[in-house]
């Protein structure tokens, strides 16, 4: 699973610096944690969700959630995916939907002919 807190925060409209406040941390250290720089204490964990009025399971995506938001950015959107790049639909799913544009998933999905789907793991 991979944090979503990034997304989470925008969806509701609230500032890196708001975050940070409610946090009691700073807009750089927001920063490095959506970005995935650090690791974070359950306390810190603790800290988000309650700012962002969710549970901290919220905070993370599944494969499959990662892959339903993306799906539905695909539908809402009308993209074809016969037309367009891995590239693309991440800019179209962050302009849009606010999905992380470097979350790792986007590494492990691929696009098969009209469908998107995870890369077969080795």
């Amino acid at each position: 699973m991979e944090l979503r807190i990034q997304q989470l925060r925008k969806r509701k409209g609230v500032t890196q610096v708001e975050l940070a406040h409610a946090c009691e941390t700073t807009q750089q250290q927001i920063a490095k944690i959506e970005s995935g720089l650090i690791d974070l204490k359950i306390s810190t964990l603790q800290k988000i969700a309650k700012a962002l009025d969710c549970e901290i399971p919220n905070l993370f995506y599944t494969k499959e959630e990662f892959l339903n938001d993306v799906l539905a950015v695909i539908k809402n959107q009308k993209v074809d995916l016969k037309k367009v790049s891995i590239l693309e639909l991440n800019t179209l799913c962050y302009q849009t939907a606010k999905i992380p544009a470097l979350h790792p998933y986007w590494e492990k999905i691929a696009i098969k002919g009209n469908k998107l789907q995870f890369k077969e793991e080795k």
